[in-house]
């Protein structure tokens, strides 16, 4: 404990220089490396922070206190705006509350975040289609699936394109998807996907014959094949 109205005066010669050394070395200290290790430390205990709250939040909706799991997923976006995963569930609980609106704009800060961007388009592509706005899906679907080919969301898109009689976009997407089952080892998802690609050959061929590859002696198919490109 420093004694009161003590100062470096009253201590001895070697006392003084020892303090003054130290002085500096502290001036100098917080003016280098641990100013810059000062950020590093907070942002981690404001995510550890965020993450309790979060962890609360989960805890509260599984049972069924809504209202402050609502204020828990909240309190800890105010916390930390990049915990991807908060915002995806406080628009889910808004979602299922009925709040249509609340849940697509929260969708939408999510969407700006790279550890949540995929999986909110997704979410916020159903809100559009449950509002009759299906270009809108089907360009969330579209963004969600280049950045993660989930088969879940691809699956999705390809059923927009065949209600749409986009043909040659659902073959596509139906390619997609039984290559990936192929790579996974899902035999009969991959068989299910085959089978589905073989009828919108089909489809798109009738659409687009310019699509469909044209046999040597097939004059007929090269007929229309010149007709669709013109």
């Amino acid at each position: 404990m420093w004694p009161p109205g003590r100062t470096l005066r009253g201590l001895p010669h070697t006392a003084q220089r020892a303090l003054a050394a130290l002085g500096l070395l502290l001036t100098l200290g917080l003016s280098g490396p641990a100013q810059a290790q000062v950020p590093a430390t907070r942002e981690g205990w404001s995510r550890r922070l965020a993450v309790s709250h979060y962890q609360r939040a989960t805890e509260l909706e599984r049972r069924g206190d809504i209202a402050q799991a609502l204020r828990e997923y909240s309190e800890t976006i105010a916390i930390d705006s990049t915990l991807g995963d908060a915002y995806l569930r406080l628009g889910a609980l808004r979602e299922r509350m009925g709040d249509a609106r609340e849940a697509e704009l929260i969708y939408s800060e999510a969407i700006r975040l790279g550890d949540s961007r995929a999986q909110a388009l997704v979410l916020r592509s159903h809100l559009h289609r449950a509002a009759g706005r299906s270009q809108q899906a089907v360009s969330d679907l579209e963004a969600a699936v280049e950045l993660e080919p989930n088969r879940s969301a691809l699956q999705e898109l390809g059923q927009h394109y065949v209600e749409a009689h986009a043909w040659p976009a659902a073959l596509a997407t139906f390619r997609r998807i039984a290559s990936s089952a192929e790579a996974g080892g899902e035999q009969a998802e991959a068989e299910s996907a085959r089978l589905e690609v073989r009828a919108l050959r089909v489809l798109a061929a009738e659409a687009d014959p310019s699509t469909e590859p044209v046999k040597k002696h097939d004059w007929v198919g090269r007929a229309l094949r010149r007709i669709a490109r013109r």
